[in-house]
C-alpha cells in the first residue's frame, strides 16, 4: 500500500464507519472465543495500530506489518509490541499464538495460500484465525487499485482455500450486505467514469450524522450475524478458523504420540 494511504488510515481508522464497524465485530467475535488471560493474539497486516490497541487488553496483543511507514503510525499510537515482516514469510516461532487477525490482508499478497499455510503454522494447535477480506471480483475498482489489492473473493472460495491450508471453519458469512447496492453502484460509476492516473481509495467523508447512522446499521447487522452466520451477499467477508487441537496421525505415526511445537517465550520485538 502506498504511504500516503497509511496517512489517510491514520487519520481516519478511530472514527470513519468501515474501520469501526469491522473493529466491532472482530472484538465481538474475540470476546466469544472466551479465551484465558495473557492468551497470545497476533495482528498480522497491523497497519496503523487503531484495531491492536482496541482489542482485549487482558491479551498478549502483537502487531506485525511490512510497512515501515504502518510500524511508526503503531509507535504513535503508544504501541511497542511490534515486528517487521510479511504474512507469506513471518520469521515468527511455530505454534506460538492463541488466535491470529488478519483484516484486509490476504488480498494484497501474491501467494494467499503460502499466507494461510503460515497463519496456521504460528497458531497454537487448538488456535483461532479471525479473517476477513473483499468480497466479490463485479465490485473491483479503482479503490483496489489504490490499496494495491491482488484479488477479491466468494465465500465458497475464501472457505476452500482455509480448508485447503489445514484450517476448519466455525464460522464465515458476508459482511456490510446493508451496504451492497450503494456501494455497488458507486463502483459502477467510478470505473465507467475514471479519469484519474493515479488511483485513490475511495473513503468519501461524510458528515458526522450520516457517519454515525451508517454504524448503527450496521450494529443491527452485527447482531443478526449472531443468528444467521450466512448472509448471502455483503461487500465483506469475515471468517472464524480453528487450527486442529490433535494432527490427524500418518499411518507412520499411528500408535505413537505426535509432539507439539513449544511457543516461543520471546519476540523481537521492533
Amino acid at each position: 500500500m502506498r504511504p500516503a494511504e497509511y496517512t489517510r488510515m491514520f487519520e481516519m481508522e478511530e472514527t470513519y464507519w468501515w474501520f469501526v464497524a469491522r473493529r466491532k465485530l472482530v472484538c465481538e467475535l474475540i470476546d466469544l472465543l472466551a479465551l484465558s488471560p495473557r492468551s497470545r493474539l497476533l495482528d498480522v497486516g497491523c497497519g496503523t495500530g487503531a484495531n491492536l490497541k482496541a482489542f482485549n487488553k487482558e491479551l498478549e496483543r502483537v502487531g506485525i506489518d511490512a510497512s515501515d511507514a504502518a510500524l511508526d503510525f503503531c509507535h504513535q499510537r503508544g504501541l511497542t509490541a511490534l515486528v517487521q515482516g510479511n504474512i507469506e514469510h513471518s520469521g515468527l516461532e511455530p505454534a506460538s499464538f492463541d488466535v491470529v487477525t488478519a483484516l484486509d490482508v490476504l488480498e494484497h499478497v501474491d501467494d494467499d495460500m503460502q499466507a494461510l499455510r503460515e497463519l496456521l503454522r504460528v497458531s497454537k494447535p487448538g488456535g483461532f484465525l479471525l479473517i476477513t477480506v473483499p468480497a466479490f471480483g463485479f465490485l473491483w475498482s479503482e479503490h483496489d487499485e489504490a490499496l494495491h489489492h491482488r484479488r477479491r473473493y466468494t465465500v465458497a472460495e475464501l472457505e476452500s482455500k482455509l480448508v485447503a491450508a489445514g484450517f476448519q471453519v466455525a464460522r464465515i458469512s458476508y459482511f456490510l450486505a446493508t451496504l451492497f447496492l450503494p456501494i455497488l453502484f458507486v463502483r459502477v460509476i467510478q470505473n465507467l467514469t475514471k479519469k484519474r492516473i493515479e488511483p485513490q481509495a475511495t473513503h468519501v467523508i461524510l458528515p458526522l450524522w450520516l457517519n454515525s447512522l451508517i454504524v448503527r446499521v450496521l450494529d443491527v447487522e452485527k447482531r443478526l450475524l449472531r443468528w444467521t452466520w450466512r448472509m448471502p451477499f455483503g461487500v465483506s467477508i469475515v471468517a472464524v478458523a480453528r487450527k486442529p487441537a490433535v494432527l490427524e496421525p500418518t499411518p507412520k505415526a499411528v500408535g505413537s504420540q505426535i509432539e507439539q511445537n513449544v511457543p516461543a517465550e520471546s519476540v523481537a520485538y521492533r
